[in-house]
Parts: structure tokens; sequence; C-alpha cells
């Protein structure tokens, strides 16, 4: 997939189509620090809180009833300083999308404890999503995904996000799998042990994935898709 190819996670459970696409250090430090400064200054109703994680939603709204976005202008710092949104398009995951660029950020604070439960993203976006993780680490757990049916107990593997990566997951591997973050303050050898990317990580990491533990601290994601249906006419903050 273009320029993404040399990024593949090979050790994932993948087919022809699409895959898992592992890229570290996707931003600087000082990008890092940038954003999470812009994260943090937001008034507090932008945040909204759920039970397990707290959340902003950049680029405008969901409709319940339709699955269409009420869209509203992504902020500079994504745009503009640093171009995140102009980067993710030139790896060539949304080259396909009716927008060929990701339209609506989602922004996730996970704190030590915190997870999400596994889950498939639904139609209503383009079959790629690109996640980028500030501050802490995570484990994204990949289940096997059969309609209709429970999920599995365990994960078929598991992919380790270090902080300042990009990690893009499209087509059949989208479609295919569950993902979800479990609730736990310490990612345990046994944890570590499914991890599928380690041949792509910093030392530190990979080495903590092969003799160690992982302390979870506050992380926070920003994942990026196409909504591909737009509501014409309307416009959020308008």
């Amino acid at each position: 997939m273009g320029s993404l190819a040399a990024a593949r996670v090979a050790e994932a459970h993948t087919t022809d189509r699409g895959g898992f696409f592992y890229v570290r250090d996707f931003i600087t430090e000082e990008e890092e620090s940038y954003l999470c400064r812009k994260i943090d200054s937001a008034p507090r109703p932008q945040w909204k809180q759920l039970k397990h994680r707290r959340l902003q939603q950049w680029g405008g709204e969901l409709a319940k009833r339709t699955g269409a976005l009420l869209p509203a202008a992504l902020p500079a710092h994504v745009t503009a300083y640093p171009d995140l949104i102009s980067r993710i398009a030139a790896t060539g995951a949304f080259r396909e999308s009716r927008h060929a660029a990701p339209n609506h950020c989602l922004v996730n604070e996970y704190l030590p404890g915190e997870g999400i439960l596994p889950h498939t993203d639904g139609p209503a976006y383009f079959p790629a999503v690109a996640t980028i993780s500030l501050q802490g680490h995570t484990l994204l757990d990949i289940y096997t995904h059969v309609p209709g049916e429970a999920c599995a107990a365990e994960p078929v593997f598991s992919l380790l996000q270090e902080p300042r990566s990009l990690l893009i997951t499209c087509s059949d591997a989208y479609t295919q799998f569950l993902h979800g973050i479990a609730e736990r303050d310490v990612d345990e050898p046994v944890h570590l042990s499914r991890v599928a990317n380690k041949q792509a990580l910093g030392g530190a990491w990979r080495e903590a994935c092969e003799r160690g533990a992982l302390q979870r601290t506050r992380r926070v994601s920003l994942t990026f898709r196409d909504v591909e249906k737009v509501h014409k006419g309307l416009r959020l903050g308008k």
C-alpha cells in the first residue's frame, strides 16, 4: 500500500487486502507536547465523559439516525501545525475514500485501568483508521469477528502502540476483526507475549515485551477516519 508497505505488521493475521501498519515516531516529541497542550487547554464542555474514558470530537459529530457527519472545521493543530491530515493522507491509506483523507478525529483519554470493550467501528466510516498515541502506551487487543457470535475470551494477538506512533488498520483487517483495550494498570508478561509488532518497536519497548512488564500511564489517542457521508449545508458551530 504505497509508502506503507514497509510498515506492514507481517506477524499479524491479515489477508492480501489491507492489514495492520505500524510506524513508530510518526510525530516528534515537540509535536506531541504541542498537541497535548492544545488538548488539555480545551474548555471542559468540549469533553464528553463516558464510564471508562473521556473524549473530544474534532471535525464534527455523527448524526445518530443517519450516521452522516454534521461537519465542523478541523482544528489548526491537525491541519497546519502539525499537518497530520496531509501526512496521514500521504500514506495512501485513504486514497480510495470519498475525501482521500480523514475528515474526523476522535480524541480519547485513557487513564490507568481504563479501556474499551472489543468492537468494530461500523459502516459510517471508510474502512481505514489511523491512530496516533500521545504520552502513554497501550496494548490494542485484536479478536476474531464472526457476526452473530460472542467475542472470544482471548485476543488472537495484540499490538503495542508506543507514544508518538501511528497505527493504521484498513480493509480486511478493519472489517474482519474486533479491537479493544483491556482495563488494567499493568501489562504483564502474559499480555506482552501476544504482541505481534515487537520487531517494529524501539529497543526498550521490545525488551519489555520479551522480559518485563509495562505500567500504564495516561494515554491520549487521536483516531482519524473518513466519514464518507456528510450533511450538505450544515456546519456545527455556525
